[in-house]
């Protein structure tokens, strides 16, 4: 995943210098580019960040707890823009009771049998949060 910023943010500058426009432009773009891609390779693929998760776990009754590395927990309701595959896991939360949006969890997915029960846990719960009503599908 850090490679996948890093050559993100490369190619961003990269567009950012040939674009037509004023350096001065150019570079606070570039600037804000290069800080905005350092603060979320701290926070999401390095975890070095005070609010970064650290765990996450989901107990017999099927509560999802995120603990960030302060040891704060938080049980948030999962959003309907949760992408799960078997290779990527993008957790996206609701805002339910918090001044602002929680940062989602991005797992890169190996085949250990842990993170296979997290994928049919997070499409059951995916499925719980979807109700049908007629011929039309109603989210939560």
């Amino acid at each position: 995943m850090l490679s996948i910023l890093c050559a993100i943010s490369m190619l961003c500058c990269w567009i950012l210098l040939v674009l037509p426009m004023a350096t001065t432009l150019k570079l606070m773009a570039i600037m804000l580019v290069l800080v905005s891609s350092i603060y979320f390779i701290l926070r999401d693929t390095l975890l070095l960040l005070p609010w970064s998760w650290q765990f996450l776990e989901i107990d017999s009754k099927g509560k999802l707890t995120l603990i960030n590395q302060r040891g704060q927990q938080f049980q948030p309701a999962l959003a309907n823009s949760t992408f799960i595959h078997a290779k990527l896991v993008i957790l996206n939360f609701k805002r339910n009771g918090y001044r602002l949006a929680l940062p989602p969890v991005i797992l890169l997915m190996a085949n250990i049998d842990e993170v296979r029960r997290l994928r049919v846990w997070l499409r059951w719960a995916k499925q719980q949060n979807t109700q049908y009503q007629g011929d039309l599908l109603v989210n939560d």
